[in-house]
């Protein structure tokens, strides 16, 4: 029996909001294809024994490289990208455009038809302009302050896997780039999930250089005060906190890269876990 054969599961497929996981997927985890492509068919592989998956995307690195070609260098500030109208453009046309239907394409010739959004659809993304740490001006650079959840249910209720591309929109009906983990959090409290999945390039929160496999939200505010958890992880762990706070059970943190990933998160405890009830 290969690791896709089976599924024990953890989720009730009684009640969908139960048997939803949201996998937020992007970084330099989708910097090598043939990783891309195992998450895809895995994906694929996991839908069609019934388990209900929203997928999230990222994209930045294919957004900065392209901007490089362009003669447009990216432009940060602390982390966060400053994106100003033309930039958008670019954002747009690279996340619900180039990554989204390469992502959708893969999962459905895996075998499992997956459906494209993205954020503006439907109005599924509201947001709102975010500054930086210290007022900067971000530009179109914002955070999620609504999930629509009706046309992901939709395609859920569909039996299709929806493909979400971080663009949302204002109330005044301008684009604005989100980033794509702490979309992936809004969406699994919004829905409810089971599991927020952040796939990485890491295999999760490390401390003396081990793996530590579980974390309360507790736990994680006194490991960033103190330093052990620092730089890329500290957002990471932070929209694994919003996820739990929005109404999803338990959030999990892991790389990408490990064979049957999804499936290990769902049925072992691959990465680190942080939910209300790790201790």
């Amino acid at each position: 029996m290969t690791p896709h054969d089976r599924v024990d599961p953890i989720l009730e497929p009684s009640d969908m909001s139960h048997n939803i996981i949201v996998i937020k997927y992007g970084g330099a985890a989708m910097e090598r294809d043939e990783v891309r492509q195992a998450v895809c068919q895995e994906i694929s592989d996991l839908c069609r024994q019934g388990i209900k998956i929203v997928v999230v995307h990222g994209g930045g690195k294919e957004i900065s490289r392209l901007l490089e070609r362009l003669g447009m260098p990216a432009r940060f500030i602390d982390g966060l990208r400053v994106t100003d109208p033309e930039t958008m453009r670019i954002t747009e046309m690279v996340l619900s455009g180039l990554i989204n239907k390469d992502l959708v394409s893969r999962i459905t010739r895996a075998g499992a038809p997956a459906l494209g959004f993205s954020g503006r659809d439907a109005h599924m993304l509201e947001g709102i302009p975010m500054k930086g740490a210290r007022g900067e001006d971000l530009g179109l650079t914002g955070e999620v302050s609504r999930v629509n959840t009706q046309p992901i249910m939709a395609a859920l209720h569909a039996n299709l896997i929806p493909v979400i591309s971080p663009v949302g929109e204002s109330e005044k009906g301008s684009a604005l780039n989100l980033n794509a983990d702490y979309a992936a959090a809004a969406i699994a409290g919004a829905l409810r999930a089971k599991t927020c999945i952040f796939l990485t390039d890491v295999s999760g929160v490390k401390k003396d250089g081990a793996v530590l496999p579980q974390l309360s939200p507790e736990e994680v505010r006194t490991l960033i005060a103190d330093g052990t958890i620092s730089g890329g992880m500290i957002p990471k762990v932070q929209c694994a906190l919003r996820a739990l706070s929005a109404g999803c059970a338990r959030a999990r943190i892991c790389d990408a890269s490990t064979p049957s990933i999804i499936h290990l998160s769902l049925t072992s405890s691959p990465g680190t876990l942080v939910s209300e009830t790790a201790r």
